[in-house]
């Protein structure tokens, strides 16, 4: 998840590689239709090169059927940064908020379809935690994993930075001829969104942002303490529900307990077909990952009370259920833009002084605690322009969070609304980073049909329960 200034616009001549209507897919899309179109657009490799060669952009624009069908399309911009869209878009194609509009997929430049970077990277994430090492051997262990990328960036001129992507995504507008778009971002796709809507106000009719990751927040100023916020919510929730307090009661202390006992005795668990070593900073990982949605927020007091017990299969069957979130990032991209956008910042003091004030003083957060040290010698090709600073803008934008959301809290969301005149927080309860339920999806088909329209999102309180047992 993650990351933007008006920068003179340069015109180009984009070529189309493949576009024709029903042409087969050069990836897996088994739903192609009538007017459905795929394929690549060329953007410059390097913004900033009047000679910059070219690198592709792969994009599907699925054409609305209906006969009420109109101009402005809403285009995804997916998050991470470093997260494809095209490899899963028989999945993705089914999110398509409103069915009166073309809706946009495309990978983001070095993802995917679009050119990857340093493909299956993100793969040696989860043999590294598998091993029993503490955070600094982490740290060294994936330093000597990604040398072989690293040298390889040495030879590769392409720029990155949340800038360089909006400037791509107005390249991708221009190709497909639409005059202008309704941008729906997730996570770092909001940061993205915040960032065309700044250089390209024209050509945004309206925008919908959840998981806000604004550019004036750091990733890991709050890396820490937004976590130990969300799982400590968790704990006081549970006591003060009768029926999770009785089936779970100590909860908190009972955590704890096992998560000492963890340091020096990790549970041996077999995933995805090979031995894993399940350690303090591994176990920190995963709860972080089972915040992100209301279906695993509610699995984490029987989480827990599996680690107590070491009941192997029903750990390995709650990791099952967010692992793809893991392992679909790619990591090269995410340390490239993550370079470009947050490089310059001290943020292995920031991350430091964070950790003093939560819940794990003594221990990392599995890997995530090794990016400020990558960051400092990942290979990156300098970008012009590409400020930090808060966004301001009277686009109609409708802005959604999550209480339990451990990585962009609904406080980021009050930090976004600042700078625009014609914003709609939503904050959905229990429930965690980018919500996606039928509330969700009822409030932004309401905000497509009418961005000027204040919205009732009751809905995003009622029904709302976890269900503990």
């Amino acid at each position: 998840m993650r990351y933007f200034v008006l920068i003179t616009f340069v015109l180009f001549t984009f070529t189309n590689c493949q576009s024709q209507t029903q042409q087969a897919c050069p990836f897996p899309y088994s739903n192609m239709q009538q007017g459905d179109q795929c394929g690549f657009v060329e953007v410059p490799r390097n913004w900033d090169s009047k000679h910059s060669e070219t690198t592709k952009l792969g994009y599907l624009v699925i054409r609305s059927k209906s006969d009420n069908r109109k101009e402005d399309p809403v285009v995804f911009l997916q998050g991470g940064p470093g997260g494809g869209v095209l490899d899963l878009a028989n999945i993705y194609s089914q999110i398509n908020l409103d069915p009166d509009r073309d809706y946009i997929l495309y990978d983001q430049r070095g993802i995917g379809f679009s050119e990857e970077l340093c493909p299956n990277l993100n793969l040696q994430l989860l043999e590294i935690m598998a091993l029993d090492l503490d955070i600094e051997q982490e740290i060294a262990e994936l330093k000597k994993r990604i040398q072989s990328c690293t040298d390889y960036l040495k030879t590769d001129d392409r720029q990155f930075s949340t800038t360089t992507s909006a400037k791509d995504l107005e390249a991708l507008r221009q190709h497909l001829g639409y005059k202008q778009l309704n941008l729906f971002g997730g996570s770092y796709g909001t940061r993205l969104g915040l960032k065309y809507m700044e250089l390209y106000p024209k050509h945004v009719r309206s925008a919908i942002l959840s998981g806000l990751f604004p550019p004036e927040i750091r990733m890991y100023d709050h890396l820490f303490s937004n976590f130990s916020n969300s799982l400590d919510k968790m704990f006081t929730d549970c006591a003060n529900t009768t029926d999770c307090n009785k089936s779970y009661p100590n909860l908190k202390s009972e955590f704890f307990e096992v998560y000492d006992t963890l340091k020096t005795n990790p549970i041996m668990i077999s995933l995805n077909g090979s031995d894993f070593a399940l350690n303090q900073q591994d176990v920190l990982l995963f709860m972080h990952q089972m915040l992100y949605k209301d279906n695993t927020i509610e699995g984490l007091p029987e989480f827990i009370q599996a680690l107590k017990t070491r009941d192997e299969n029903h750990i390995v069957r709650a990791i099952n259920q967010f692992l793809p979130r893991l392992t679909l990032i790619n990591l090269a991209v995410y340390y490239a833009i993550m370079t470009a956008d947050e490089g310059r910042y001290n943020n292995q003091a920031k991350l430091n002084k964070d950790s003093e004030h939560s819940l794990f003083s003594d221990t990392g957060l599995s890997l995530f605690s090794a990016d400020p040290e990558v960051i400092k010698l990942w290979p990156s090709v300098k970008v012009k322009s590409n400020p930090m600073r808060p966004v301001k803008s009277d686009i109609p934008t409708l802005l959604i969070s999550g209480d339990y959301d451990p990585v962009t809290p609904p406080s980021n969301g009050a930090v976004v609304a600042k700078g625009l005149s014609q914003d709609q927080h939503i904050t959905f309860t229990n429930d965690g980073h980018v919500p996606v339920n039928s509330c969700f999806f009822g409030l932004a088909k309401q905000f497509l049909n009418n961005p000027k329209a204040t919205l009732d999102g009751s809905c995003a309180q009622e029904n709302s329960a976890l269900n503990w047992d």
